[in-house]
């Protein structure tokens, strides 16, 4: 429009109304870019011609879909806090027993310049894992000389509170911090024989020339109530240097009692009488590997553990080798210890509290196939039919369990001592039930806990179960036939069975063809 000879008024009033225009304009295309973020990104000239950072990175994939595996069937059960008493962010632990609290410095009352370490690695399962430290710490191990060693492979995630509780890799910082125990995360994940020798390296970093470790899959406990004579399954033959050094190992002093020491004591005095006793010491196995005294100097002579032999046979590599240059093993007794595959319903029960009854869950329970039942399961079926009073027996006997006790079964005073015994002859019971389920059935259940978790499905380092559990045994098959080639000898027999000398590893035929 052409306001040439238009009287200035009105030309006054045009201009005044087309910046008006622009103005709502301007506002209109504001209010559309803030209602949609990736507005400009979407525009080439602006974004430098790459197109939406928002959009699918994936390249265009034309060929045929791959064929699936069935989806699994089994029904995953959920994971459980153990603990519930520590949830809450501003709980604490409980008191241990009054009996079981380690004296301060009493690792200089056996000679011993600074407080061994005990390590315990963790990989996966965290209530396997929660359950073994309590136990070692209610049973009076002090919570500043446990290490657990973190052997996730999921980095910064634990510590930055990321992963679920479902997740098998998924370990609780905070939990640990409240009960006191250090913690240290391996730079990756690691094999058994990888963390073996990691716990070599730390030793060195930090000066410790012995330590002991714990596998996670143990419930400890120190001799509360005197001598124990039940044989467990994960027992093997007692070692003692004489008469008297078997009398004070298996009759031991009872809590309360002049001379009671609890399992920590116990594994200070056994190495305090290591190093009197013997100079070529390697191990202290106090129920094989499942609790360990390590001699640093005896791993250095033999080169460590060997990290090509990650699992299976690992063991049987590093013990022979060790013999063969002339270091002793053995098997002594310092308390008691369950090979287990199975959780308290409550950890509080380790505490001694009175208002829980001790007993366990299966994480993972070996299905049977569909219909079979055991004939116990069906005459007990039919019992209860007849009878449905004989249901209630069971849950009636722990209630009345639970009604005798009171709130001083802690350890305090002589009445609370005898108390705190008697629950713990329960605990006692419980545990060694524990460990018999573990070795139930040598084929599917001694194992199945290790892969009961099977969440964590988009959490940072998501690994599928399934197949962290498969590519496991592969990599243990694969260390049997590394162990079989090095030694040309299958069995664990090395020194036993064979004339095999440290120097032949790798130089000698098959002995199985």
């Amino acid at each position: 429009m052409a306001l040439v000879g238009s009287p200035r008024g009105l030309r006054s009033l045009t201009l005044l109304a087309g910046l008006v225009a622009v103005a709502l304009v301007v506002l209109a295309l504001y209010r559309g870019i803030a209602a949609n973020e990736g507005f400009l990104q979407s525009l080439p000239m602006i974004n430098k011609g790459r197109p939406n950072q928002a959009e699918n990175h994936r390249p265009t994939n034309t060929h045929a879909p791959p064929k699936y595996k069935p989806t699994p069937t089994f029904v995953v059960q959920s994971v459980t806090d153990p603990f519930p008493l520590l949830a809450k962010s501003t709980a604490t632990p409980p008191p241990i027993p009054e009996y079981n609290v380690p004296r301060p410095g009493v690792h200089r009352e056996y000679g011993l310049s600074y407080v061994p370490p005990l390590f315990i690695g963790f990989t996966r399962q965290w209530p396997m894992l929660l359950q073994c430290v309590v136990s070692y710490l209610t049973a009076g191990w002090p919570p500043e000389s446990i290490y657990v060693v973190e052997n996730t492979g999921v980095q910064d995630s634990n510590a930055q509170g990321r992963l679920g509780l479902q997740n098998p890799f998924y370990l609780d910082h905070a939990t640990l911090r409240k009960l006191g125990v250090n913690i240290i995360q391996a730079p990756v994940l690691l094999s058994f024989s990888q963390m073996q020798n990691f716990f070599l390296s730390v030793a060195h970093a930090r000066s410790w020339p012995y330590y002991f470790y714990s596998h996670q899959d143990v419930l400890v406990f120190s001799f509360e109530d005197g001598p124990d004579t039940i044989e467990r399954p994960g027992d093997r033959d007692w070692f003692f240097y004489d008469e008297q050094d078997e009398a004070d190992i298996m009759r031991p002093a009872a809590a309360g009692q002049d001379g009671y020491r609890t399992i920590y004591e116990n594994c200070l005095r056994e190495l305090n009488r290591t190093l009197e006793r013997e100079e070529r010491w390697a191990f202290r196995w106090f129920q094989y590997d499942h609790l360990t005294l390590v001699n640093r100097a005896a791993l250095d002579a033999v080169g460590g553990w060997d990290s090509l032999i990650p699992y299976y046979g690992s063991d049987c590599d590093m013990n022979a080798r060790l013999e063969m240059d002339g270091w002793s093993l053995r098997h002594r007794r310092v308390g008691i210890i369950n090979d287990v595959s199975t959780v308290l319903e409550d950890l509080s029960a380790l505490y001694r509290d009175p208002n829980v009854t001790p007993k366990f869950v299966d994480p993972n329970p070996v299905p049977k196939p569909e219909g079979q039942h055991t004939e116990e399961q069906k005459e007990e079926s039919k019992e209860n039919q007849d009878d449905p009073a004989k249901s209630e027996v069971k849950d009636d006997g722990e209630d009345k369990v639970a009604q005798k006790r009171d709130g001083n079964v802690n350890g305090t005073g002589v009445v609370g001592v005898a108390r705190s015994v008697e629950y713990f002859r329960e605990l006692v019971n419980v545990g060694n039930d524990m460990g018999a389920h573990k070795y139930r059935d040598d084929k599917n259940a001694r194992n199945s806990w290790q892969n009961s978790q099977h969440g964590g499905v988009g959490e940072p380092y998501y690994y599928n179960a399934e197949g962290f559990s498969a590519s496991f045994w592969i990599l243990a098959e694969a260390g049997r036939q590394i162990f079989a080639e090095k030694w040309g000898h299958r069995d664990c027999d090395l020194v036993e069975g064979t004339a095999l000398k440290l120097e032949d590893q790798w130089l000698v035929e098959k002995d199985w063809e």
